[in-house]
């Protein structure tokens, strides 16, 4: 018989409802999870808590981080992730702030910010140049609708939810021979244009005639899912694990691999980071930056192309023509400004000397009180 809720697993439910109103279902969900974790672990450690005010940091807080640390996966001996953990606490205390408004709200700080666990920083994992070309081609090789939704996946970069959401008329004509992919709203909520090519078209015209094929595809998306979404994605993960395990890799590979290998090759081919970020859907740089793996052969290739073909070269200096017949103030305005950059390029080579910095200071001073000078005799 399931024991009757008390206040504070009313007030909590009360306000996991309330978030879900303006979440998304499957973030709801998670705040759910939290809070019928919490309450759990509150009736079987401290039965006599029943409301918000009769919370303390400690024991009861400490007690539930602690908890966090020792409670091991599913199926697996091993303690759970520290953002797992960080997620849990982050979003217990975002209820907490929602109770203020309680009859009996909870005491502040409760849990604070020294209370969330390091993060891990894990490397890329792209696959390398050889296995990805290797999976690539055993990819190539069946005539599978959901191989070729995989290939689709690797050439695009796409994440494997946007992937299965596509639409039929996904490609769109950008002018000659350009054609861009839409891909749809995912995981932070945005939908975003990508540049494909020759080979990215011919997949997609390939996955339009298989999907007419039973069991046809529901006129909404471009992949078949009979058997539902979620069915969709554990169907794509099992064939990558075993077309993997055929073109000779030992190591276990996800569909997200494909995400950081495409990153990296585009790296490598030359486009820059604010690019990459608008083809990947990320928003911060930072995001970005955790796809791509920089070797030293990498490092080795920017340094030598820093020193043989540089993308931004210092501006040099005009090129000083003869002393005019007459001055005029452009001139004399034109002369001064030729200065200013010949000691600024003599100081960037001298090792940025301090008083050579005073002068070019001194003569952007005499610059600026030439123009007034000029201004005033004009008018």
């Amino acid at each position: 018989m399931r024991k009757v809720p008390h206040a504070l697993e009313r007030a909590l439910n009360a306000r996991v409802r309330l978030l879900a109103t303006t979440l998304r279902p499957a973030t709801a969900r998670q705040y759910h999870y939290t809070a019928r974790h919490f309450i759990a672990y509150l009736r079987g450690a401290f039965p006599e808590v029943r409301r918000p005010n009769e919370l303390r940091r400690d024991p009861h807080l400490l007690g539930w981080i602690e908890h966090l640390w020792l409670r091991r996966k599913r199926h697996s001996d091993k303690p759970l992730a520290s953002g797992t953990r960080a997620a849990d606490l982050i979003r217990l205390r975002k209820l907490f702030d929602l109770l203020a408004d309680h009859a009996f709200p909870p005491r502040p700080g409760l849990l604070m910010s020294e209370d969330l666990p390091r993060l891990d920083q894990h490397l890329p994992r792209p696959l390398s140049p050889e296995n990805d070309t290797r999976l690539q081609a055993e990819l190539g090789r069946s005539d599978d609708l959901l191989a070729a939704a995989l290939l689709l996946t690797r050439l695009t970069g796409m994440r494997l939810g946007e992937t299965v959401d596509l639409a039929p008329d996904c490609l769109q004509h950008a002018g000659e021979d350009r054609w861009l992919l839409h891909v749809p709203i995912g995981k932070l909520h945005n939908e975003r244009w990508v540049p494909v090519n020759d080979e990215v078209c011919a997949l997609v015209a390939r996955l339009r005639f298989l999907r007419t094929l039973p069991p046809a595809a529901p006129t909404e998306f471009l992949l078949p899912r009979p058997k539902g979404r979620g069915v969709l994605c554990r169907e794509l993960r099992a064939l990558l694990a075993d077309a993997a395990q055929r073109s000779g890799m030992t190591a276990r590979v996800v569909p997200h691999q494909l995400r950081h290998t495409y990153a990296t090759s585009m790296l490598r081919a030359g486009v820059s980071l604010p690019g990459l970020m608008k083809l990947l859907g990320h928003r911060t740089a930072n995001m970005t930056l955790r796809y791509l793996e920089i070797t030293q052969q990498d490092l080795q290739r920017e340094f030598q192309l820093s020193h043989t073909s540089p993308r931004h070269l210092l501006p040099l200096p005009a090129e000083v023509k003869p002393d005019p017949a007459v001055a005029d103030a452009a001139t004399v305005l034109d002369r001064l400004s030729t200065a200013i950059r010949l000691l600024d390029w003599f100081r960037q080579r001298a090792g940025n000397d301090q008083r050579l910095l005073l002068l070019a200071r001194r003569l952007v001073r005499v610059k600026s009180a030439f123009q007034k000078f000029a201004a005033g005799v004009q008018s």
